[in-house]
């Protein structure tokens, strides 16, 4: 019988950083401005303090998720591993590939950047379906905003974009009609 003291901890699954955050914080133009004054190095105390109310909003953003760590005399930097690591195990997944069909609609070179809407209605399901797959997770929940900023990584005309993925029945507006959930009946699994 062995000694259930000595016996190791089945150490727990690690979870990969999700990517999703990070995405879309780049969609917006103030957590951009700050993260380029990070990585050029030039986001110090004294830049801080003058930073707008969006700006700092956008700090406290990266802060928490771990992108920009903040030094002990106030200046903030970018946690180079901690870009690193969502894309990394990304492309180690496997699951970063565009399916079959729909990498042909994106702008090369350019991420997930929908260059042209499929004409055909088989082929713009299956682009929307990639889209709501790639923008929220399982079970998510996300205000119209939050939805929006989401979005604009794949297309500018957002509003077009949503109102695509709700016709289509991708997306549904909660019962208040003011946030977007993925359809019980079209979860994947």
């Amino acid at each position: 019988m062995s000694d259930p003291a000595n016996t190791p901890a089945t150490p727990a699954p690690v979870t990969p950083p999700d990517w999703k955050p990070i995405l879309a914080a780049l969609g917006n133009e103030a957590a951009r401005a700050v993260f380029a004054l990070a990585t050029l190095g030039e986001l110090d105390a004294d830049t801080r303090s003058g930073l707008n109310a969006k700006e700092q909003k956008s700090v406290a953003g990266w802060l928490a998720l771990g992108v920009l760590t903040e030094q002990p005399d106030g200046s903030v930097t970018v946690d180079g591993a901690a870009v690193r690591a969502p894309l990394t195990a990304l492309a180690a997944s496997g699951t970063g590939k565009a399916r079959a069909g729909v990498g042909r609609f994106l702008v090369a070179g350019h991420g997930p950047r929908i260059e042209a809407m499929p004409a055909a209605p088989a082929e713009r399901a299956d682009l929307l379906t990639w889209v709501r797959d790639h923008a929220l997770a399982v079970d998510e929940v996300l205000t119209e905003s939050q939805l929006n900023q989401r979005l604009h990584v794949f297309h500018p005309d957002v509003a077009m974009l949503r109102r695509y993925l709700v016709d289509a029945s991708l997306l549904e507006r909660t019962a208040a009609g003011t946030e977007y959930a993925i359809p019980a009946d079209s979860r994947i699994s």
